[in-house]
């Protein structure tokens, strides 16, 4: 029979205690809400070192809490073994003590020891019966325990122990010193038997967590302070920073061990702030130019007309013209560093006309900025002037020479603006002005915001609202101006030409609504449309044998639109036009600007049967070598030449030239803008091939086209005898 002594029994309560405080704990916890912000607040007033040492006291106790949590959920079955030693053990330790009193017949002494082993236990009962079952000593329930079970069980070795739901019992005999059996010993235990042991152990417990961290404190509160001294000397050293320079330590601060770790910290901050110095550099300067960028620019411009007080401040939008196509043309390299000039150029024209202070920034990808506060309209133009004789000369970069030109809009505040945004939106209103209209009629690439520029803008731009409609609704229509064979007579084509016939009845010019609608990026859609109709007509007239071919315009924007073949030869599958009746007319500036470009272009259609024509001859910068690589069928010269045969005495030569190189070349002419008979007759005599203009015919509808084939009869004037 294992021994029962103190030890143990104070062992094993001690561990089996912890499964109750947790329960207490939980309910004990609920009542200091604010006991978080009291630590914290005590903290505060500890330092750091305190701060330490109580976060280790803290962790500490959540250790030992999380023990007790964790200790009994892991042991539970420990815990019941624990309550079935405790009966057997408690009752085997019954049967020791009454054995003298129940040999020498002292019942009431039995009694007293039977409630006196069941009194410290909460719960519990406990009773003495004799061999014939009498009952010599019991508690209040013990009576009931002693009918209930059998007490030979108590002869088993060991005693016997049973469990009766959440209650154990333990019967254990009662053995006389001769080793007979005298009666039997019987305790039962519920679960909160245990309960008035564990309590005390846990109080005992907290008390010596207590005292162990009272004690740790006085140990904890030191050690941490020397751990941390380098913390707090650091502290304490950034503290004396000199405040006027904190790039440079106090005077005071000597220590030796301080200052290496200081002055690494200083390194540090030093690098901080450079590469945050890089960081705004890099967000507010372009990277080709070196100029402020749009950010920073617009920035400044705000600044500038907000600090103005009513003095004028200018701006100046610099757009070069078509600098698209020198990144095209020479590449980005190239293009970079013909921005970089330009800029140079822009600083040197600022700095050579302005007296006042100027700002200068890279707005765009083809555009500058420049801000001339308390300038001059004067001034200003006198800048825009420098600036474009300045652009004017050639750039020669990595061993090629090219030439770039500008376009100038200028606003001035407050006259025209009251903010930066408003005074940028006008000056750009200005540089569309400037693009549009000042260089073709007055030879000047710039031009000032005024109140009809804006009204003219805001017409502009109601026109292009109405450019969209009207392509959506259908409003863009082909018609058809006949060709005519010169030396015959004889109707051999027709030009197909865009025209707009809007809701109220009026037609459009091509000359308005054909650079909106490049401007737009709707001329390819455009243009499909006129493709179509062209091709659908043409077929119709082929089926019915009255003229032989259509000729359609291609607009140099129509290039950039990686569909255009394609579009191309869905007109011609769907209507059923043979491929060698469709003319595509190219201008000259075109095909001159990056024949390249056209050649990839035109060869597949070339090479399917379209014939090619290039348009307006002779008014572009003509480079013959590449006119001569392009497949083109056809040299159309311009209207303006034929018009001034009579006017101006250069223009017979220039006709002349024209069509000598076409006929050295094999190629087909077709003469523009013919008006006259007497036009007529001196291409006709100069060999020119097929006539165009109101003097046959001008451009009609489809079905009025149809009606004039029909009528048409070659005029004995249409002839020419040599």
């Amino acid at each position: 029979m294992a021994a029962w002594n103190a030890t143990g029994f104070a062992l094993m309560t001690a561990r089996t205690a912890k499964a109750k405080i947790p329960r207490e704990g939980a309910n004990g916890a609920k009542a200091p809400k604010t006991f978080p912000k009291a630590v914290a607040k005590a903290g505060k007033k500890l330092g750091l070192a305190g701060r330490v040492a109580l976060i280790a006291l803290g962790a500490a106790v959540l250790v030992n809490v999380v023990q007790w949590v964790v200790t009994p959920i892991l042991l539970r079955n420990s815990f019941d073994n624990a309550r079935l030693t405790y009966a057997n053990g408690a009752a085997e330790q019954l049967a020791l003590i009454v054995v003298g009193p129940f040999q020498y017949n002292n019942l009431q002494r039995v009694d007293e020891l039977t409630k006196g082993m069941a009194k410290p236990l909460p719960g519990g009962e406990a009773a003495i019966v004799d061999a014939t079952g009498a009952i010599i000593g019991s508690t209040a329930g013990g009576a009931h325990l002693a009918r209930t079970f059998d007490l030979k069980l108590a002869d088993k070795p060991g005693g016997a122990i049973i469990q009766q739901g959440e209650t154990f019992i333990g019967l254990q005999p009662v053995i006389d010193r001769n080793g007979q059996r005298i009666g039997t010993a019987i305790l039962s235990m519920t679960p909160k038997t245990l309960v008035g042991l564990w309590t005390g152990v846990l109080v005992y417990s907290v008390l010596l967590l207590v005292l162990a961290l009272v004690v740790s404190a006085f140990f904890l509160f030191p050690l941490a302070k020397q751990a941390l001294k380098p913390v707090t000397d650091l502290e304490r050293g950034i503290r004396m920073r000199d405040p006027k320079d904190k790039s440079k330590l106090a005077d005071s601060s000597d220590d030796r061990l301080l200052k290496p770790l200081l002055t690494a910290i200083d390194e540090v901050h030093e690098r901080s702030e450079a590469a945050m110095r890089r960081a705004l550099t890099m967000a507010y300067t372009d990277p080709v130019t070196r100029l402020p960028n749009r950010l920073r620019f617009m920035s400044k411009l705000d600044m500038t007309v907000a600090a103005g007080g009513g003095a004028e401040v200018f701006l100046v939008i610099c757009d070069l013209d078509k600098f698209r196509q020198v990144n095209v043309t020479f590449g980005p390299r190239v293009a970079d560093l013909a921005l970089s000039v330009v800029a140079e150029r822009l600083r040197a024209a600022a700095s050579q006309t302005q007296s006042a202070p100027y700002f200068i920034g890279r707005i765009g990808a083809d555009q500058f900025g420049a801000i001339f506060p308390g300038g001059s309209r004067e001034s200003v133009e006198t800048f825009i002037s420098t600036m474009e004789a300045s652009i004017a000369d050639a750039l020669v970069l990595e061993g090629q020479t090219l030439r770039v030109t500008a376009s100038f809009g200028a606003a001035a505040s407050p006259r025209d603006a009251a903010t930066g945004a408003d005074l940028s939106k006008q000056a750009e209103i200005a540089l569309k002005e400037a693009k549009r209209h000042y260089g073709a009629q007055t030879g000047k690439k710039y031009a000032f915001f005024d109140q009809r520029l804006l009204d003219r803008a805001r017409a502009q731009t109601r026109l292009e609202e109405e450019v969209r409609e009207g392509l959506e609704r259908g409003e863009f229509v082909a018609v058809f101006q006949p060709k005519v064979k010169l030396e015959t007579g004889e109707l051999v084509g027709a030009e197909a030409l865009a025209r707009w016939r809007r809701p109220d009845g009026m037609v459009v010019s091509p000359g308005v609504f054909i650079p909106i609608a490049e401007e737009l990026g709707l001329i390819a859609k455009l243009g499909k449309q006129v493709m179509q109709d062209a091709c659908l007509a043409a077929a119709g007239w082929n089926r019915r044998g009255i003229v032989s071919s259509v000729a359609v315009n291609v607009s140099p924007h129509q290039f950039d639109d990686p569909d255009f073949v394609n579009s191309v030869y869905r007109a011609l599958d769907e209507s059923g036009l043979p491929p060698n009746l469709l003319e595509l007319e190219i201008t000259e500036s075109a095909a001159v600007a990056d024949p390249d470009r056209v050649a990839r272009t035109m060869w597949p259609l070339r090479n399917r049967g379209v014939r090619l024509a290039i348009d307006d001859f002779g008014t572009g910068h003509s480079n013959f070598a590449a006119i001569t690589r392009l497949p083109f069928d056809v040299f159309k010269i311009d209207q303006q030449f034929v018009r001034a045969l009579s006017t101006d005495p250069h223009a017979p030569a220039i006709v002349e030239m024209i069509l000598a190189m076409a006929e050295a070349l094999g190629q087909e002419t077709v003469a523009e803008g013919v008006e006259t008979k007497e036009q007529a007759d001196f291409l006709l005599r100069r060999a020119c091939t097929i006539g165009q203009g109101y003097y046959y015919s001008p451009p009609l509808p489809a079905a009025e086209f149809d009606a004039f084939v029909r009528s048409y009869r070659p005029r004995p004037a249409d002839r020419f005898a040599a």
